[in-house]
């Protein structure tokens, strides 16, 4: 059940408009406000589907930051405040002007669930990719500096996060400015699973480690006990002592050999020492890292306990009582799921079956288990796991490594990550002729996480190299298909499908009864398929849409239009001999995609095409256009730029009138 409604819009929250609001607030009015500001995330979050655990968890710091510095509007704002990721920004925007709209959060048209200038002069980057915020922070404060602004520059980073490999070399570089900056890692010991790598057991020991701090008071209080004749000569001796020691046993040595001034672990949750703490520090002219300790989930007894489940949870119900914006012992939360499979689900039961048959089957991930199937493999095969961390460019070169030495790696990455490993997946993959496998989740539309997530680059980036092989298919038979293919081919290739469900159709049953043949063969390099016969036009279309085009295809059938679908399965190679076939003087032909028409599918066909002289002046290409597609859910989005089943249909009716048009031209001359 979501709140009630008298809990929702509580009296201190609605009256913080801007960020200079709360210091009109007390101490007992700003923890007050934590509160709030808690209730309402949930609510939203219940409702609507989100990042609910990593902002519970931040709510006390960006209350302090917000309090402490002033984070105003862009540019006239002196101080600037940078997220990395940006999942944690929710607090954010509601102490600058948007807590009245999380009733509608990531909902078309309402706020977002990531920072965005667009949306608010408040949010200075656009973001959704980590370790990214020290780099653009170091590149503010030497840009304020160079135009003569005394501010502050604030960076937020997590611990999962700062394991990237462009975050390290934002403290590399950050370590040599000689002015003010203010990186927080916001530490709670978890990525969006359990945090891996070597670094985060290193971060593990600092939360725990409390020896250079003991040794220190205690020598204070041994030299402050001596004659002050005697006291300030050991004192001096003592230092230096002190200064040795913690060059051996003090956990922040790491940062400090970056130039970086370490301070912490600070508890995270403790309001009134964090604002106190970062009054003191504002004014200090060097970089520092303060290493913050807080707990993801914080506030929610349900998603502390469970904080990988409520990382980023669809709609849900509360079913008992809340308590106060706590959901107490005894309640519990149901999940509002979906119905149908989706094909996150499908490929993870996909790549067990072919690890079942193949010890050499491998499956990687960097920091995603969940979303790419990969938690469901790992139970499966846990000795051939492994999840690197959020490092792509790292996993992707460790998986020529493996492939190298006779494995077969199988990468399951976000779409919209993969092109953080493209020069990797260029040198050490493509260029050495490795068989390493990407399976690209969330190709396409994304749905409510929006732009910043978007799945739109990926063939356009990968088609240009050499020999590779990339595939979209059409149903989960065809998934595992692809997959088998792509594990028995000496080169890369790539497998791209949406956050979306696999289609409750059965395409091959359709085929069989409408063309009376076998769909069920494998998979032939550059080979398509045809779905249904037609005449009127063609639809070439490129993976997981096949269902949306069969739909339109049945629309068009009751106006007595006769379409064909074919199912292209291959961005590259793509099918020529089908094309051949297909592009003839006079025939529509549409090819459609969840990809941008730039250098997507349709370019493909384009360029064939050309260089094999076939006509193209009635080749009609669908997809993603040449602007940003906001947040929305996958379906309105692809409403939007006319990829439904009515937009398709639509499309196929004004290619045969253009084509009847140039017909009736031709036949007059």
């Amino acid at each position: 059940m979501a709140l009630p409604d008298e809990r929702r819009h509580t009296r201190l929250l609605d009256k913080i408009h801007s960020p200079s609001d709360l210091r009109k607030l007390s101490m007992d009015e700003l923890g007050s406000l934590a509160k709030e500001m808690r209730e309402r995330i949930f609510s939203a979050v219940s409702k609507n589907g989100g990042h609910l655990a990593s902002n519970l968890g931040v709510v006390e710091l960006t209350l302090a930051l917000h309090y402490v510095y002033d984070f105003g509007a862009y540019p006239e704002g002196p101080d600037r405040l940078l997220f990395d990721v940006g999942h944690q920004c929710y607090p954010h925007k509601m102490l600058t002007g948007r807590a009245g709209q999380f009733d509608t959060l990531r909902k078309k048209g309402s706020v977002s669930g990531f920072p965005s200038p667009e949306e608010s002069p408040h949010d200075l980057f656009a973001v959704g990719h980590a370790g990214t915020a020290i780099s653009t922070a170091a590149g503010m404060a030497r840009g304020d500096q160079a135009m003569g602004k005394k501010n502050n520059v604030v960076a937020i980073i997590g611990d999962a996060s700062i394991v990237n490999g462009l975050a390290f070399e934002g403290l590399n570089g950050a370590g040599t400015l000689n002015r003010q900056l203010l990186l927080i890692l916001n530490d709670n010991g978890m990525s969006i699973s359990r945090p891996q790598g070597a670094f985060s057991q290193y971060l593990e020991r600092i939360r725990v480690s409390t020896t250079y701090e003991e040794f220190k008071r205690v020598s204070e209080k041994i030299v402050h006990r001596l004659p002050t004749n005697v006291g300030h000569a050991v004192e001096h001796a003592w230092n230096a002592v002190c200064d040795g020691v913690k060059g051996v046993m003090w956990p922040g040595q790491i940062f400090e050999c970056m130039g970086l001034k370490y301070m912490g672990p600070f508890d995270g949750h403790d309001l009134p020492g964090l604002i106190n703490f970062l009054s003191e520090i504002r004014h200090v002219d060097k970089p520092i890292l303060l290493h913050v300790k807080t707990k993801k989930g914080n506030g929610y007894e349900v998603t502390t306990n469970e904080p990988t489940r409520f990382h980023s949870p669809a709609a849900f119900n509360v079913i008992g009582d809340i308590g106060g914006g706590v959901v107490q012992n005894g309640c519990r939360v149901e999940m509002k799921t979906s119905t149908g499979k989706s094909w996150t689900n499908a490929f993870a039961d996909a790549m067990i079956a072919v690890a079942k048959k193949d010890n050499r089957v491998y499956g990687l991930t960097a920091a995603m288990p969940d979303g790419t199937g990969m938690s469901k493999f790992e139970k499966a095969f846990p000795a051939r796991y492994i999840d690197t961390g959020i490092c792509e460019s790292h996993l992707t070169a460790m998986a020529a490594g493996m492939a190298k030495s006779g494995l077969k790696p199988v990468c399951a990455v976000y779409s919209t990550f993969v092109q953080r490993a493209f020069d990797q997946i260029w040198q050490e993959i493509v260029l050495n002729h490795m068989p390493v496998v990407f399976a690209m989740d969330r190709a396409g539309f994304v749905g409510d996480d929006g732009a910043v997530h978007h799945g739109f680059l990926d063939q356009a980036f990968l088609r240009p190299m050499p020999g590779v092989v990339l595939m979209a298919p059409s149903d989960e038979a065809e998934l595992n298909r692809s997959l088998r293919l792509g594990l028995s081919l000496d080169t890369f290739s790539a497998i791209r499908y949406p956050r979306d469900n696999v289609p409750t159709c059965n395409f091959e049953e359709e085929i069989a009864e409408n063309l009376r043949a076998d769909a069920s063969q494998e998979w032939e390099i550059g080979k398509s398929r045809v779905l249904t016969e037609g005449t009127d036009a063609t639809i070439i279309v490129y993976g997981a849409l096949a269902e949306s085009a069969i739909t339109a295809a049945e629309q068009l059938a009751e106006d007595g239009i006769s379409v064909e679908i074919i199912d292209a399965r291959f961005c590259k190679p793509v099918d020529g001999e089908m094309l051949a076939r297909v592009l003839e003087p006079g025939h529509p032909v549409l090819t459609v995609e969840d990809h941008s028409l730039q250098n997507g599918f349709g370019t493909a066909v384009t360029e064939y095409a050309v260089n094999h002289n076939l006509p193209t002046a009635n080749l009609v290409r669908l997809g993603m256009p040449d602007r940003l597609i906001s947040h929305a859910t996958r379906k309105e989005q692809l409403t939007e730029i006319g990829l439904d089943p009515k937009g398709i249909a639509a499309s196929v009716r004004d290619a045969i009138k253009a084509a009847s048009r140039v017909n009736a031209s031709a036949v007059e001359v």
